[in-house]
């Protein structure tokens, strides 16, 4: 195994509960109302990132998940003010939903590197259908308007996962963010098995999420053919932030979900992922390799335990769903 000197970027996992009722998504399923003791203190954020700043070496990226990370908007910006004073590049998704000018300000001072909007389509039916709540599409666009009063601090991109519902509008979209002025690009994912669920691999034959998955090969391979088009055809690469290589995957992905074969070895083992109560985990299904409040960071990284779960990771033959979108590795043709 080649040796992992070091982590390449770290995700900061936060509470898994949302407002909306994505179709492709159960986390709304969690009670919005999270009170958990057992959460990282600030304190406890900030005495981890000073040791990561003091491991890592020059430019870094902090990404914030979990389900709507601006449902704790209070400690999410805390941190976020605790990287930019460190100068770690930040990052996190959003439906959109809380965002007025406030808010908007409120993330442009604490010092946001990137916002991720999640908008599946132009259509504004189509959004909120698969938002699973009306005025979706509107929030998501006010949001986008008041986050680029301050886009000289925050640069604004847009998220689109690819499902059949979607399919016909994925060009538009694309062609939408090219000329929108305020928006620095897009990236697309596919959909995927929805979070927080326990259906089989099959999932996508259920009648439950019939118009999610895309019945149209032929199709499919059309869209993603454009945005390939698209990608190699201008020298900014039309804002789109995909690779190529992805999108040649997506292909792959959809035209047998189950089988597909990823050709690279999993990288996972170069990433560094935080949850709330300070596990650190490198793979989710194999568990953390420490925490945190127990050891540094740079101790965990170097411990007998990471390098078993590294070399389990750089060993695993499992066809992981996790490198198609969020994580994946590949670089462009």
């Amino acid at each position: 195994m080649t040796k992992i000197n070091k982590p390449i970027t770290c995700d900061l996992i936060l509470p898994t509960q949302c407002m909306l009722r994505c179709r492709m998504c159960n986390l709304w399923k969690n009670d919005i109302s999270f009170q958990d003791n057992n959460w990282l203190k600030l304190e406890e954020y900030k005495r981890f990132l000073y040791e990561l700043r003091g491991f890592v070496e020059g430019h870094f990226h902090i990404s914030f998940g979990g389900g709507e990370p601006l449902l704790y908007a209070d400690k999410l910006l805390d941190i976020i003010r605790i990287c930019k004073e460190l100068d770690f590049e930040t990052s996190f998704p959003t439906n959109g939903y809380l965002i007025n000018n406030e808010m908007a300000a409120r993330i442009a001072n604490a010092g946001a590197s990137h916002v991720g909007i999640s908008l599946d389509s132009l259509n504004k039916k189509v959004h909120d259908y698969l938002r699973g709540k009306n005025g979706c599409w509107k929030k998501a666009l006010k949001a986008i308007a008041h986050l680029s009063k301050y886009r000289t601090n925050v640069s604004i991109v847009i998220l689109t996962t690819i499902m059949g519902v979607n399919l016909e509008g994925i060009i538009d979209l694309a062609k939408w963010v090219y000329r929108h002025p305020e928006l620095t690009g897009i990236v697309f994912q596919v959909i995927q098995k929805p979070f927080n669920s326990q259906y089989s691999d099959n999932w996508f034959e259920l009648e439950e999420y019939a118009d999610l998955w895309p019945k149209n090969i032929a199709k499919i391979n059309s869209v993603l053919d454009e945005l390939i088009r698209l990608r190699q055809s201008y020298k900014d690469g039309f804002k789109i932030s995909n690779p190529v290589s992805q999108f040649e995957l997506f292909k792959l992905y959809f035209s047998n979900p189950q089988h597909f074969i990823k050709p690279n070895k999993c990288h996972l083992g170069n990433i560094l992922r935080i949850d709330t109560s300070g596990d650190v985990l490198l793979c989710g299904e194999m568990g953390p390799i420490g925490n945190i409040r127990q050891s540094s960071i740079q101790q965990t990284w170097y411990s007998q335990k990471a390098d078993a779960v590294k070399e389990q990771i750089y060993n695993c033959n499992k066809n992981c769903h996790l490198l198609v979108n969020c994580y994946y590795g590949g670089k462009d043709l």
